[in-house]
């Protein structure tokens, strides 16, 4: 991205972000003995855990901002996936957070073997988008273009990677986010991945309720019905999988469910981490000629039955022990 804006943007937003973090690293080793006290009050691990958190993510930014400020790196998805893998790791060792593939899930030949692939995911509490990235970047080894709010801009990091890589920020204007998704996919290619989340946001209660409100306030009933029976997710939004299948009309399509960082599955604050858990990932393959493309009310039909398979597959896991689940 280049013009004023981004200019003025930055000129505010890197300065105040490497101050920040750099005082976060010179005084880790006071505020770490401090949250190591704090957890001996609380008989809990968490401040600790978060506070190791917070410095392991000013560590991972402060390194990668001078390459991404020169621009000159040979490979940008490899920078993506080392960044990844970073911050994938430091989750694990403070946290003790995996991911884990459902055994049932689509084979990775299958996936890097596609002529383009649309992800759409679930969306629940804080965090698991990154873990959905490593997946699909890291582990499967494909390329990865992401669809992303425009308040990330915010970040540094995530606004200059912009410049460099395939990434769709959207805001409040419909019209220009769909035309992004919609650029973002048509030049893809075999070994790319366009990931979604079709929720438009998080799982919350209180969204599952709006979400319904709004569309009986649209006259979508029949929605209306499908969607009271999903109590695990929100209904999904048609506007940005229909860009993507428009952008991308040959590319496969790959249901993402996960199990959650809560005991129900639903939603979870930010200011609870999990600890000690295991993301249960379940993906299924769905080729390109078995997505309806042409017609809005049948593709509206066609995602509203596959988030009705994600909501019953997350029902499952999360009532059934992990082990159960993963076939052990």
């Amino acid at each position: 991205m280049s013009g004023l804006g981004a200019v003025v943007r930055r000129t505010v937003t890197v300065p105040i972000v490497i101050a920040l973090e750099l005082l976060i690293i010179t005084t880790a080793p006071i505020t770490l003995a401090v949250a190591a006290l704090a957890c001996l009050v609380a008989r809990s691990s968490l401040p600790v855990r978060s506070t190791a958190l917070v410095v392991a993510y000013a560590a991972i930014e402060l390194s990668f901002l001078p390459r991404l400020l020169a621009a000159t790196e040979p490979d940008w998805d490899a920078l993506l996936r080392e960044v990844l893998d970073r911050a994938y790791r430091a989750m694990r060792a403070i946290l003790d957070v995996t991911v884990t593939v459902d055994p049932g899930s689509a084979a990775p030949e299958r996936l890097r073997g596609s002529g383009g692939l649309i992800v759409l995911a679930r969306h629940c509490g804080p965090g698991d988008s990154l873990f959905i990235a490593w997946l699909l970047a890291v582990r499967y080894g494909l390329r990865l273009r992401v669809v992303l709010i425009a308040l990330l801009r915010l970040e540094p990091s995530v606004d200059l990677a912009g410049d460099h890589l395939p990434l769709c920020f959207v805001g409040p204007d419909r019209r220009r986010a769909r035309a992004c998704v919609e650029d973002a996919a048509r030049s893809m290619r075999a070994g790319d991945v366009l990931l979604l989340f079709p929720e438009g946001g998080n799982f919350s209660r209180p969204r599952w309720h709006r979400a319904l409100a709004e569309l009986r306030a649209s006259g979508a009933y029949a929605r209306v019905r499908r969607a009271r029976r999903n109590t695990h997710t929100l209904p999904p939004r048609l506007g940005g999988t229909l860009a993507a299948l428009t952008g991308a009309p040959d590319a496969d399509v790959l249901l993402l469910a996960h199990s959650g960082f809560a005991d129900d599955g639903r939603e979870r604050p930010l200011w609870r981490l999990p600890t000690h858990r295991d993301l249960v990932v379940h993906t299924a393959f769905v080729p390109a000629a078995d997505v309806p493309r042409v017609d809005d009310a049948a593709l509206s039909t066609w995602l509203d039955q596959a988030w009705s398979g994600i909501d019953a597959w997350i029902a499952a896991a999360v009532t059934e022990p992990v082990d159960q689940v993963l076939g052990r």
